[in-house]
């Protein structure tokens, strides 16, 4: 009886497994689906929803492509996957898990869920989900978390520090604990003001584990202001256990130690915003010298050598402290070069909480050489600030300083020592060859026949002289320019300022923004650039202000209109009502406006 084995191609065999390996979910899969579902779909604004979307019976498939939330923020929370066997059958899932923040109330529908396998569309099931808002509670009475924010002030002074205290009140265990408290940066300039405090309070005969974070606040511009409100997202723990009246090690297996069965509830809790009317510090009596210091100052002085000699230097030391606006103290060292040649270091600082003001102590150290000798004194440097808890005007000064500068006592001469002479010669002793030039002797007239140049080598030689003059020229005027970059912060100032705008412009043009923050940010640079080329301490000028300082400064009146047209241009446009598009068109006539004035200055 014959045999016959059929054998199947190699090809056959090579195309089929590349088929599994390409198209895995027709070979092993008969009913492809994909699923969503929702933890719950009726909720309030602390609340968030688990949204889950479920692939089944394909191996390794791509993530699906969600529906646009715009009403939620949307945050992936890892997947999950499963396999089961019934009946020889094989069947696997993949899950994909979100957290569903709500930003609004309503009734929204969170659309299907898309999955694309080699061309073919898989759609999930839409679901409908109810946001309401939280109850309404007379009081926080038997809550178990809840926030609060307060502010220091609500009608401050421009650049007056505020100071914007966040509280937490919670009864249970608290995780992931998330805060998030927004500012306008156009609005407000901000400092830390270190870790969080926790304590314990009893509040209507409830304990409640206390949480409290502050940071201050400096108004950068007069009028209304909105800090908006804070959101906190955190995961309250909940304690639950079991039924063991009848088990003798009930209460041993209960104890917290040994964690019991738990429960974790995600909430986002929202704080109420705060409206500030912002003043502006009032013209009557304002000091010449005033640079826009809010707050309570002390300065002093401190000479490291009262008595030196001509040419040598001694340093002195100005301390400015207190509580306010320190970070903006400058000092001008031009009082006291007269007598003296003045070196600036940078200035330290170093931040201290009082109560609950931020302040500090900011240093400056300048070296001082005298031009000649003699009795000289350090006269006062001032220092004028706005108290506003008085409303007033302060200028405060530090003590005259005496020095006493003596003529130099080093004499420095050129001593000129000369060989002594040689003995004379031994009667009888004979020449002795000490050495031989290392150069050749020429013993022919033509040796010392000029050479002439010709027009290459003339130009070589000329570059060979040029060039180490131009590089020296160069060089040394590099490094001047940058020690004065270093020494005088206005200069640095003026230099630095066309270059700086124009890297944020291009930042600026760049980012994805909103339209109204790229506005914003748009009026804020020209405020910086004309900031930084004036000299002026801050950038929470109007307009109308602008106008004013550049005119005092002599530019062209046609680039004055032009400047302020453009920022009046950025508020309407910030501040309308209606809605706004990005537009290009104005990073370029800012560019071609900063060019103009960079020209003239």
């Amino acid at each position: 009886m014959n045999h016959t084995k059929t054998r199947i191609p190699s090809g056959v065999i090579l195309s089929a497994l590349l088929f599994c390996v390409l198209f895995p979910h027709i070979l092993f899969s008969e009913d492809i689906r994909i699923s969503a579902s929702v933890d719950k779909n009726q909720l309030t604004l602390e609340d968030s929803i688990e949204y889950s979307v479920t692939v089944h019976d394909v191996r390794n498939p791509s993530k699906p492509k969600l529906a646009p939330l715009p009403d939620f923020q949307v945050r992936s929370i890892g997947t999950q996957s499963s396999t089961q066997i019934f009946n020889s059958d094989m069947r696997t899932s993949i899950t994909h898990k979100y957290m569903l923040i709500p930003k609004n109330t309503g009734q929204f529908i969170i659309g299907s869920a898309i999955l694309n396998l080699s061309g073919t569309v898989y759609k999930s099931n839409s679901i409908t989900v109810t946001v309401k808002t939280p109850e309404p509670r007379k009081s926080n009475k038997n809550k178990n978390v809840y926030t609060e924010t307060s502010i220091s002030k609500m009608d401050p002074y421009v650049n007056e520090q505020l100071v914007y205290t966040f509280k937490l009140f919670r009864r249970l265990e608290a995780r992931n604990l998330n805060l998030n408290r927004p500012y306008d940066e156009s609005l407000f300039r901000k400092e830390n003001m270190g870790k969080a405090k926790r304590y314990s309070k009893i509040i209507n005969g409830i304990s409640y584990d206390v949480e409290e974070i502050s940071m201050a606040l400096f108004p950068l511009k007069v009028g209304k202001a909105i800090i908006p409100p804070s959101m906190l997202e955190l995961d309250l723990i909940f304690r639950t256990q079991g039924n063991r009246q009848g088990d003798p090690f009930a209460r041993f297996f209960n104890d917290p130690f040994f964690g019991g069965t738990t429960q974790s509830v995600h909430k986002v809790l929202t704080t109420k915003q705060i409206d500030l009317n912002i003043r502006r510090l009032p013209e009557e009596g304002k000091p010449y010298k005033f640079k826009n210091l809010v707050g309570r100052f002390s300065i002093s002085a401190e000479l490291g050598k009262t008595s030196l000699e001509l040419g040598d230097t001694t340093t002195l030391t100005v301390t400015v402290s207190g509580t306010g606006n320190i970070l903006d103290v400058t000092l001008d060292s031009h009082d006291f070069q007269g007598g003296f040649k003045v070196y600036p270091d940078q200035p330290t600082f170093k931040q201290t909480i009082h109560g609950n003001q931020i302040g500090g102590e900011k240093t400056f150290k300048f070296a001082l050489v005298p031009y000649s000798a003699g009795d000289k004194t350090i006269p006062p440097i001032t220092l004028s600030y706005f108290d506003p808890e008085k409303s007033k005007y302060n200028t405060i000064s530090t003590n005259r300083i005496p020095l006493k500068v003596k003529p130099g006592t080093k004499d420095d001469k050129l001593n000129l020592v000369q060989p002594k002479p040689e003995s004379s010669q031994r009667n009888g002793s004979s020449v002795s060859i000490l050495a031989r030039d290392i150069l050749p002797i020429h013993t022919q007239l033509k040796d010392f026949e000029s050479m002439a140049f010709n027009n290459t080598d003339r130009v070589i030689y000329i570059i060979g002289i040029v060039t180490p003059i131009l590089i020296y020229i160069f060089a040394s005027g590099y490094i001047r320019y940058n020690h004065r970059i270093k020494d005088d912060i206005s200069y640095s100032r003026r230099q630095q300022a066309h270059n700086i705008a124009k890297k944020k412009l291009n930042q600026l043009s760049s980012s994805d923004t909103e339209p109204k923050d790229f506005v914003r940010a748009l009026s804020q640079i020209i405020r910086e650039y004309i900031g930084n080329k004036l000299n002026l301490q801050g950038t929470a000028f109007t307009s109308i202000e602008v106008e004013k300082k550049l005119t005092e400064n002599y530019f062209e009146q046609k680039k004055i209109i032009a400047v302020r047209k453009l920022l009046e241009k950025c508020e309407s446009m910030q501040y309308t009502p209606v809605s706004i598009s990005k537009n290009s068109q104005l990073i370029d006539e800012s560019v071609d406006l900063l060019n103009e004035l960079e020209k003239q200055v």
